[in-house]
């Protein structure tokens, strides 16, 4: 996903300049332990896999480090790429660091079975500890994010959990890393590797405390509860005092309920109501530990938002064609109802999946959007009744070509719902002569 073109310009370039820049930002952060062992005066080279054995546990730690700054918590970051692009490529190049770190004593172990001794803690015993448990640790990080729900694991728990083993993974690495001091003889030089990973782990501290610090002067009170359709609901609610968030339609906030915002419970969620208005809601489907319990929420709870963030917006210009599913409409019907406070008649075209017609959420508010705006509204159910006229069945080529327009560059294309529906109406809609460029998806499976 890309950052959106603004006003008069249908793609921007410099959007995909602010790509480049953090994606080297982030390659640059890697190589930075490898980058200062390299400094000054370098010992002699050894054989060959004993000096790849060592750069892969630098490249390991530099990759394990800068992921803390590329969470999709950052503003900066997060509107260049979108949340589900950061997501997935943290959790991709945490593999990679994972398998790199873990290959940096195995591949040493093989060229030289002396090395197995680091791990003998009759010989050294802290160090024995310390890297049997790094070895652990980031295991158990790698395993608890693919596989949450198999070890039993609440969201809440994950993320604390997940934080703390990484910590700890980059704090034993830059120990060890000390210890051996091989490339890092000179003071200056472990001075200088443990202050840019210390930097680096900071982004924890300040997602983790400072940012709930200021965030809890800016407190939210939830006015009502509303009941949809297909077990969703949706959460009304304004500030306490001061002004509300300003958002743009398709961004998203992260929520936490309590009465503080320190607390583990925070999760991400699209905005369902209009920047114009002058409350902020939220909706969702009962689909956890956290969305079961909104139905039970009372009115005057506080709560606390974060954000906004994602770069999944409603552009200022161009026609619309939207292709969403179950309570993936909800930033559509954002979108819609800022279309219509702001009177705005520019063609849209929503296709809209549901399982049958009593579970389509917001169904009867659509309907009105019908006649308010210049909309082509299309519900596809997967089991409609037996005098069902409409669309059902799948997104499928056909389908698309039939409602496509016929100037596909006038067009913004927003994609939101099930992975599978979104990634086969991607490719067709690029295989039908749409700019990749012009299409925008939103997913938002974490982990």
């Amino acid at each position: 996903m890309r950052t959106p073109p603004q006003e008069n310009e249908k793609i921007q370039p410099y959007s995909y300049g602010k790509g480049i820049f953090w994606i080297l930002v982030f390659v640059i952060l890697s190589l930075v332990p490898i980058g200062i062992s390299l400094l000054g005066d370098v010992p002699d080279a050894r054989d060959f896999w004993m000096e790849f054995g060592v750069a892969l546990g630098f490249l390991g730690l530099g990759i394990m480090g800068s992921q803390f700054i590329f969470t999709g918590r950052l503003s900066r970051v997060a509107p260049t790429f979108g949340p589900d692009n950061i997501f997935h490529f943290h959790k991709t190049l945490g593999i990679v660091g994972f398998v790199f770190i873990l290959a940096h004593p195995v591949i040493l172990i093989l060229n030289n079975s002396e090395f197995i001794n680091y791990y003998n803690p009759v010989v050294n015993l802290p160090r024995a500890v310390a890297l049997s448990v790094v070895t652990v640790a980031i295991t158990f990080l790698i395993l608890t994010s693919l596989w949450r729900v198999s070890f039993g694991l609440s969201y809440e728990k994950w993320r604390l959990l997940h934080g703390i083993l990484a910590l700890l993974v980059v704090f034993i690495g830059v120990a060890h890393a000390v210890q051996v001091s091989h490339y890092l003889d000179p003071l200056w030089k472990k001075a200088l590797l443990s202050t840019a990973l210390a930097g680096c782990g900071y982004f924890v501290i300040h997602t983790r405390l400072i940012r709930p610090w200021f965030n809890k002067k800016m407190p939210y009170e939830i006015m009502e509860v509303q009941s949809e359709r297909h077990d969703s609901y949706t959460l009304v609610m304004k500030p306490r005092h001061g002004p509300k968030m300003q958002f743009i339609s398709g961004q998203f906030a992260w929520i936490t309920i309590n009465e503080t915002p320190f607390s583990l419970q925070q999760h991400p969620f699209t905005f369902s109501s209009s920047p114009d208005s002058d409350f902020i809601s939220f909706t969702s489907k009962e689909s956890g530990d956290f969305t079961e319990t909104w139905k039970n929420i009372k009115p005057g709870t506080t709560a606390y938002l974060e954000g906004p963030f994602g770069s999944f917006t409603l552009m200022p210009t161009g026609n619309i064609f939207m292709v969403m599913g179950g309570i993936g409409v909800t930033p559509g019907i954002s979108m819609l109802r800022t279309l219509k406070s702001r009177n705005d008649q520019r063609a849209v075209t929503l296709i809209y999946g549901s399982n049958d017609y009593e579970n389509i959420v917001f169904r009867e508010e659509l309907d009105l959007l019908e006649n308010d705006l210049n909309l082509n509204l299309v519900h596809l159910l997967m089991e409609p009744h037996e005098d069902w006229s409409g669309e059902s069945g799948e997104v499928d080529k056909a389908l698309l070509e039939k409602y496509l327009p016929e100037d596909k560059d006038a067009c913004n294309y927003y994609l939101c719902g099930p992975g599978p529906m979104m990634d086969i109406t991607e490719l067709n809609l690029r295989e039908l002569g749409v700019d990749w460029r012009l299409i925008y998806s939103e997913r938002f499976k974490i982990v």
